[in-house]
This record gives C-alpha cells, sequence and structure tokens, in this order.
C-alpha cells in the first residue's frame, strides 16, 4: 500500500478502547492524496465535458462543480470525487450510444461502468434503464422502418447496433470478473451487494446499526437465534401501501432538509439558477425544443428516469439515516446536463416587428457565470468551514 509506512505505523491499544487502526500520518497522507486525485478528477471533467459542449460550458460545469461540490469532499478519504466523476462519464456515454451505437462508445461504456461498480454498485439501475430504452427504441425505429418502406436492411441494421451495445455488459463482466468470481465464492452470488440486499429493506437507522454491529456484509455472518433477515418479502409483507408510498415522500423531505442546510450554493444554482434559465432558453426556442423532444425521445426517457428513478431510490434509503451523500451524485451530471442544453437549444432571439435581436445563449451563460461566482463565494467564505463533507 503506497500510503503505509511502517515508521508510523498505527499501534493497537491493548485495552481496547481506541480500534480506528489508521495512524495519524497514514489519515494525513490519505487526504492529501485525495486533494490531488480531485484536483485530477477536475482536470479530466473539463477535457471530457469539451466532447459534448464549448469550452465555456465545459469550463462552468468543472467550475460549479469543483468549487459548489468537490472543495467540500475532497479534504475526506472517501472514493466520492472519482466516482462523482465515473457515475456522470457513464450515464453520458450511455446516452451518446442510445443516439449512435458505435463500438467505440460502447468500449469506454463498458469501461466507465466497470470502474464505478468498483467504487459503489450504484451502476446496475442505470445499466437496466439503459437496456429498457435502448430495446424500446430500437422496437420503434425497426416499425418505423417498414412503415416507411424501408425495411431492406432494417433487421441488419438492428443486428450491428444490438452488437454494438451488446459488448457493453461484456467488457463490464470481463474487466470484473476476478471480483464477481471472489463475489460468488463468498457470497453465492457476483453481483451480491448488501445495501440492495439488507440495508434498502430496514426500516431505521437503529435498525441499520444494530445488523452493522452483527456484521451482517461478511460472509462468515452467523443469522442470531430468533431474527429474520431484512429483505424485500419481509418489508412488504409488514408494510402496508401507504406506508411503503409515503417513505419516499418522508425521506425527500429529510434529504431536501440536509442539502439546504449543508450544501445551500449548489441547490440554489440547480433550482434557481439551472432550472429557470434552462426553462426560458426552451421557451424562447420553443420549436427548437419540440425538435429536440421528437428527435431525441429515448434519450429524454432515459434522462428522465435516470434523475427521477435514482432520486427515488435515494430518498428511499433516507429511512435509515443515509445522509445526502448518495443523492449528491446527481449534482455533476444534473449541472452538465444544463449546461449542454443551453448550448444546444440557445441562440439568437429575434424580434422582427422591433427589428431586434440577441444572443440568448451568450446572455444565460453570463447570468450563470455569475450565479457560480457569487455561490462559490459562499462556499469558500462560509460553509467550506463548517460542513462535514464526509456525510
Amino acid at each position: 500500500i503506497p500510503f503505509y509506512d511502517q515508521e508510523n505505523a498505527y499501534e493497537i491499544d491493548p485495552s481496547g478502547e481506541e480500534d480506528r487502526r489508521i495512524s495519524e500520518a497514514f489519515f494525513e497522507r490519505g487526504k492529501r492524496f485525495n486533494i490531488l486525485l480531485s484536483m485530477g478528477v477536475l482536470i479530466a471533467l473539463f477535457f471530457l465535458g469539451r466532447r459534448w459542449m464549448p469550452d465555456w460550458e465545459a469550463f462552468l460545469v468543472t467550475w460549479a462543480f469543483g468549487f459548489l461540490l468537490g472543495v467540500i469532499k475532497a479534504p475526506y478519504v472517501q472514493p466520492e470525487m472519482i466516482f462523482y466523476l465515473t457515475f456522470s462519464l457513464s450515464f453520458a456515454l450511455l446516452l451518446k450510444q442510445l443516439e449512435k451505437p458505435s463500438w467505440g462508445t460502447a468500449v469506454m461504456a463498458g469501461l466507465a461502468l466497470a470502474t464505478t461498480y468498483i467504487l459503489k454498485s450504484a451502476v446496475i439501475p442505470l445499466m437496466a434503464l439503459f437496456a429498457a430504452c435502448f430495446g424500446l427504441k430500437k422496437l420503434v425505429d425497426l416499425i418505423l422502418d417498414f412503415k416507411q418502406g424501408r425495411g431492406e436492411g432494417a433487421w441488419k441494421r438492428l443486428g450491428l447496433d444490438v452488437g454494438r451495445s451488446a459488448i457493453i455488459p461484456v467488457i463490464f463482466v470481463a474487466l470484473l470478473s476476478p471480483y464477481l468470481l471472489n463475489t460468488w465464492k463468498l457470497y453465492g452470488s457476483p453481483f451480491f451487494d448488501v445495501h440492495s440486499k439488507y440495508y434498502m429493506w430496514m426500516d431505521t437507522d437503529e435498525e441499520k446499526r444494530k445488523w452493522r454491529d452483527l456484521d451482517i456484509a461478511e460472509p462468515d455472518f452467523v443469522l442470531p437465534e430468533g431474527e429474520e433477515l431484512p429483505s424485500a418479502g419481509k418489508y412488504f409483507r409488514e408494510h402496508e401501501t401507504g406506508e411503503i408510498i409515503e417513505r419516499p415522500q418522508v425521506g425527500w423531505g429529510k434529504l431536501k432538509w440536509r442539502i439546504k442546510n449543508d450544501y445551500l450554493p449548489l441547490f440554489r444554482l440547480l433550482v434557481e439558477n439551472c432550472r429557470w434559465v434552462v426553462i426560458a432558453i426552451a421557451l424562447l426556442h420553443w420549436r427548437e425544443s419540440l425538435a429536440f423532444l421528437r428527435e431525441r425521445w429515448a434519450s429524454v426517457l432515459m434522462a428522465t428516469g435516470f434523475f427521477l428513478g435514482y432520486t427515488l431510490l435515494y430518498c428511499w434509503y433516507a429511512a435509515i439515516g443515509i445522509g445526502p451523500r448518495l443523492i449528491l451524485g446527481l449534482a455533476l451530471p444534473l449541472i452538465g446536463l444544463s449546461y449542454f442544453l443551453v448550448g444546444r437549444l440557445g441562440g439568437v432571439t429575434k424580434v422582427p416587428r422591433f427589428g431586434f435581436q440577441w444572443n440568448d445563449r451568450r446572455f444565460a451563460l453570463f447570468i450563470l457565470t455569475l450565479a457560480t461566482l457569487y455561490h462559490a463565494w459562499e462556499v469558500v467564505t462560509d460553509d467550506l468551514w463548517k460542513i462535514e463533507g464526509g456525510q
């Protein structure tokens, strides 16, 4: 391990009162490494952003993410920063593959998904969502090809697109095969995840702590006599329909309060600035917006499912006191999508009656630049010094 140093390794406390088993020097090296890694993430984010949007939009995305969220998370020895990048990249690549399947995009998507899965297993729902949207889009395309007299070669095109996308799970599994085989050996399932199997079916933070203290995540876990493991079957058996519907609603209330309390500048940028600017641009260019929706309906469906689905899932988890750290993973995709739409839909607005025209894209970017600067100032002068970013 590159951070380990025998000279200042942690010495186990014989009294058993201190069980961190991490020396202060080890911890400091880990924090320094994570800060450097976070800088690398921002550099990578800018250059990746330039592939989908102009330089200024890519810079604003990097700036907003770095100063409103990244700077808070960077000093903590957690995989959040690299996860935010790979998770967002996976989403973007799958959207690109949905619109225009290619071997290169599929290979990169498989690599990004595998990397993200090593950090957190959160990409499994994303892969399922992509498969559903891709299947629906190919079915609609096939029907339209035959209705419009383009049946010749339709099956061949379908086969090529399916083949180009099928290598995504192949690469995903191939890259993760050592890990998946070991997980299969230990837990009886290659995709075993203690959170989706057990934790998400618990009701309270106290219940979570109880099972965690019983080492429910360990392969040699032994179920105490008289206890029943948390499971989907047990949860739905013990809860009424109203309780199940109410749970994510209550969870959203808890998460919204925590986000507004701890990450208010980020919340305000997304809800008060990006949302209204994108809506204004879409209304000013409503014809282009409708054409965009018709042309990319499958991507709109997938993006909607992505944000709503993960929000619902993370609100469900809020019942066990998981905090906002999961739902913050949606911040970068939402920032990136907002700036992408401003650049994609914005342009010159003309008012022929008055002989007036203006570039609303530039004006929108000017407004968002000022907003990002203001919110970044709020973070570095106030929030940065009181937020526990590890939450």
